[in-house]
């Protein structure tokens, strides 16, 4: 018959205060009941003698405790078992073990590996977890300077993310990172710049002809820039009349790799209007290889992925020969979504065709799309010149 757990160890030696027992190693374990639970010691002891002297300083320090309330002489012995193993614990061994253990999607961690081995391990990863102060916060802080606000706010918000974790596993009483409005990321009001049909036609024949069809794609599908140019050959439907987007180009960790697109909701397939399908097939023909896997627009230089460096310059002097020196690539989406709504498409129409997790955008076009329809009108009726 097998012994049962109690059995292992030895009868309990019970004191006026705590309880000993020696367990079946010779070793001693030792606790007490206090406020209706039972603490153990964190460790086991290897005499009797030992075990004793912990019972009687844990009493010493209650008695204290009660003598002097709301002093926090003492506390539980596992709490403090956690403080003494953060007193040699620095932010970076903490911070990996912190970014191991959560469960983010692979760009989110990528970014949150950056900003700390870039912009916070250098000045706090050797910091001792448990005397790092808000002083040091603010000095770190203060020594990203003012030229890069929102990489700032970002790495702020990772070093918040940390401490506050870090409380809630006890390691410290209080985060340091106290700086109010410091995660906030100060965005600049930007309008975009709407571009009529004829313009975005324009647009694109100033581009090199290799790129002509980035810029239709954009516009009148509603592509990302990274969508565009993570696009294949077997990307594009019979006859030119779909594009299938499953996948997005990033620059992470100084080289650009393909990945899964934004959002999931971003994997779609757009129907390419009838007018852009030529366009779509003399690109294929003239400027894609053969090969199922070959991209529509490889970067000249490396074969690869296109370097956002090197496509800035054509499409900088594209929009300046346009006489649109503030045109953003990305504004060629807002394009796409208000050319949509123009058709008369319904809210989830727009957001499937750009693929928006919210009605929020496509509503936006909508609005924007109703406003030109009603200047449409206005013009006509002018032309009419009051004949009725």
């Amino acid at each position: 018959m097998a012994r049962s757990a109690a059995s292992k160890t030895q009868p309990r030696t019970r004191r006026s205060f705590g309880r000993l027992r020696q367990r079946t190693s010779g070793r001693w374990q030792a606790g007490y009941l206090h406020h209706g639970t039972i603490h153990n010691a964190p460790a086991t002891f290897p005499t009797k003698d030992a075990a004793t002297a912990w019972l009687s300083t844990e009493q010493d320090l209650i008695d204290l405790d009660h003598r002097n309330p709301g002093k926090g002489i003492w506390t539980p012995p596992a709490d403090r078992a956690t403080k003494a193993k953060a007193a040699v614990l620095t932010l970076r061994v903490y911070a990996d073990r912190w970014l191991e253990h959560r469960s983010l999607s692979r760009r989110t961690r990528e970014n949150y590996r950056y900003h700390l081995d870039q912009n916070i391990f250098p000045v706090l990863g050797d910091a001792v977890l448990t005397e790092i102060t808000t002083e040091d916060v603010r000095a770190w802080h203060s020594g990203l300077g003012e030229e890069h606000a929102t990489r700032n706010a970002r790495a702020y918000g990772v070093l918040t993310a940390v401490l506050n974790t870090a409380v809630d596993d006890g390691l410290i009483d209080r985060s340091p990172a106290r700086i109010k409005g410091a995660s906030a990321v100060k965005r600049t009001k930007r309008d975009v710049v709407l571009l009529e049909a004829p313009e975005l036609t324009a647009l694109a024949d100033a581009m090199p002809e290799t790129l002509q069809l980035t810029v239709l794609l954009a516009g009148w599908c509603g592509m990302r820039r990274g969508e565009v140019f993570a696009l294949t050959r077997a990307d594009i439907g019979p006859e030119a009349a779909t594009v299938r987007i499953n996948k997005a180009v990033t620059y992470r960790e100084r080289k650009y790799v393909c990945g899964p697109p934004k959002t999931r909701e971003s994997n779609r397939t757009v129907t390419v209007p009838p007018h852009l399908r030529p366009v779509v097939t003399a690109h294929l023909a003239e400027h894609v290889g053969k090969a199922r896997t070959a991209l529509l627009f490889p970067d000249p230089g490396s074969g690869s992925y296109y370097a956002e460096g090197r496509f800035r310059v054509p499409f900088f002097a594209a929009r300046d020969a346009i006489g649109k020196p503030e045109l953003h690539f990305h504004d060629l989406r807002h394009f796409g979504g208000v050319m949509a709504a123009l058709t008369g498409a319904t809210t989830r129409e727009v957001m499937d065709r750009l693929g928006h997790t919210t009605s929020t955008a496509a509503m936006r076009y909508q609005h924007v799309a109703a406003g030109r329809a009603d200047a449409l009108a206005d013009k006509l009726s002018a032309l009419a010149g009051g004949a009725v």
